[in-house]
């Protein structure tokens, strides 16, 4: 973005708009897309603005051969991830935030087989915890995910039976993580 303002927003199944944050100049949006057509977020403009555009391809070549563009891509996308983690712990209900934290435990995509057993070496206090939840919140929606025959959870492991059901819980289809459904707070 060269100039302007733009406020980034999602839309929550519930309707409600939830501002992701305010781009300015020097900043870039939609690098988010490479393996994907679908945005994860819409782009309005606040003031006049002007963009420029650049494909994902050429970008793609730009990073590999310039290293301090690497690095200050990397800069840019820490920021992200510290404000998509504040919008999840701010404005998933307790059952969305345990569903993103376990599917972002198993790989989407990957070398782990459907229904793999992977490690879960958190206890139920740590989980809530992270999660700015209660141990008792944490423990009822576990229990119900394994009644639901969503997950299994040997004690230290997690096996995920119902990715889709998972990604309902999360809110999000399995294309698009990091979205909202069951209402359950905390």
């Amino acid at each position: 973005m060269r100039a302007g303002q733009l406020k980034l927003c999602v839309t929550g199944t519930d309707g409600r708009e939830q501002i992701m944050r305010i781009a300015v100049a020097g900043q870039l949006i939609g690098y988010d897309t490479i393996d994907d057509l679908h945005h994860p977020y819409t782009a309005t403009a606040l003031t006049a603005a002007r963009l420029c555009g650049i494909r994902h391809r050429d970008l793609l070549r730009v990073l590999e051969q310039n290293p301090e563009v690497s690095r200050r891509m990397v800069q840019l996308l820490n920021l992200e991830l510290a404000q998509a983690l504040i919008h999840i712990l701010g404005q998933k209900s307790s059952a969305e935030k345990i569903a993103l934290f376990l599917l972002s435990l198993v790989p989407e995509h990957g070398r782990a087989e459907p229904q793999a057993e992977m490690p879960l070496p958190l206890s139920r206090q740590e989980m809530a915890d992270m999660l700015g939840l209660t141990v008792e919140t944490v423990s009822r929606l576990m229990a119900e995910l394994k009644r639901e025959r969503i997950i299994e959870a040997p004690r230290g492991h997690i096996r995920i039976l119902d990715r889709k059901g998972l990604h309902a819980y999360a809110g999000s289809s399995p294309l698009v993580t990091n979205r909202g459904l069951l209402r359950s707070t905390d």
